[in-house]
């Protein structure tokens, strides 16, 4: 074996490492002293308009595709567009390179609206309770904590999601034609850049890599569901499952890939979190800093900016524009006059992608405990 072919063993063995047994704890994450320093929020994946717009995002939580156990407008306060602080951005587009050829990182949530981390705390909250009627109103608190953060809206204590601070990621591989395919979408849009007389070109690539991913996509076994609340959800549950028993051969595979999402994201500069093996911290979080071991934080509760909220709003009309769209007979864009050769452009990229809820991703868990946790 030559020094290249050592070197690419090497590297491949580095993100596999087994993930720690003991992950630092997040206790006591809400007294760390929170300092602004101003990061601000970036959309990140499809028609951000900036470097993000190759990570893939799926808004469990505003119900975009059927890999959402949630219906369109269920969530109050949900958004379609993954936002997130500019660090962790660019952090994520390191984790991104860092992956082996071939797979990519998603995500499923990162900033997230106080009215959805209600909603979220209260679901898994009352089921808990209906599970542990003899539990106390502090107990029950301080389970659900382990899964949904209490929504706040204390500066010095806030929500981890809410500081666009915390990212929730899963790996997937395309099959290889595909891959091939968004890959070249991805030079082609990368060489025409931001050349306005390519607009067009341009949003036919993009709507056919959305298509592409999306029903294309194939997730990696992690063991669990996305979102997920039980204990099988922890971080290094199977390392500590392999100490007790042989592993299955789907149990191993589940630990393999949970090493390969750690070890990358540890590398792209975030922190774990040991209940959850999607969740990673920005270690300008709160709970990012008490398990970096910092003493202070720089992510505070922020609210989107008027462009944030131009740009969710872009997105909600073009969402439901193009569902419109692939039901429309092209007859009918005749009656809409001088716009009719830009919407016979959308209207032929629409079809071109079909169902734009359908995907071939798993569909992700409902926050809340599961049955078998119930006494």
């Amino acid at each position: 074996m030559d020094a290249s072919q050592e070197s690419i063993k090497s590297v491949a063995e580095d993100l596999y490492k087994p993930i720690p047994t003991e992950i630092p704890p997040a206790i006591g994450w809400k007294e760390v002293l929170v300092e602004e320093n101003e990061d601000p929020l970036v959309a990140i994946g499809p028609f951000s308009g900036n470097k993000y717009d190759r990570i893939f995002t799926s808004s469990i939580y505003f119900g975009e595709r059927d890999d959402s156990p949630y219906g369109r407008d269920k969530l109050k306060g949900a958004l379609i567009t993954t936002f997130a602080r500019r660090e962790v951005a660019d952090q994520l587009t390191t984790a991104e390179r860092i992956l082996p050829q071939g797979l990519h990182l998603i995500v499923m949530d990162a900033y997230r609206t106080l009215d959805v981390q209600q909603s979220l705390y209260t679901q898994y909250f009352e089921g808990l309770k209906k599970q542990h009627p003899d539990w106390d109103d502090d107990r029950l608190s301080e389970e659900t904590q382990k899964f949904v953060s209490l929504p706040s809206t204390t500066p010095s204590r806030p929500s981890p999601h809410n500081t666009g601070g915390a990212i929730d990621v899963a790996i997937y591989k395309l099959p290889e034609e595909v891959e091939k395919r968004v890959s070249a979408i991805n030079d082609r849009i990368g060489i025409i850049g931001e050349d306005e007389s390519e607009v067009e070109e341009v949003y036919r690539l993009e709507m056919e890599r959305i298509g592409l991913i999306a029903k294309n996509a194939k997730l990696l076994n992690f063991g669990t569901q996305w979102d997920f609340g039980g204990v099988e959800a922890a971080l290094n549950y199977f390392e500590g499952l392999a100490q007790h028993k042989q592993l299955s051969r789907e149990e191993e595979e589940a630990r393999q890939n949970r090493r390969l999402l750690y070890n990358v994201m540890i590398k792209a500069g975030f922190e774990p979190y040991a209940d959850e093996w999607w969740h990673y911290n920005s270690v300008q979080s709160q709970m990012g800093a008490m398990t970096s071991g910092k003493t202070r934080a720089g992510y505070g509760a922020i609210e989107l900016s008027e462009e944030d909220w131009h740009h969710e709003l872009m997105r909600r009309k073009h969402l439901h524009g193009t569902e419109l769209l692939t039901r429309t007979p092209v007859q009918s864009l005749d009656k809409l006059g001088r716009h009719v050769l830009w919407l016979e452009m959308a209207q032929e990229a629409a079809q071109t992608i079909g169902d734009m809820k359908e995907t071939s991703l798993p569909r992700a868990a409902i926050i809340e405990p599961p049955e078998k946790q119930a006494a």
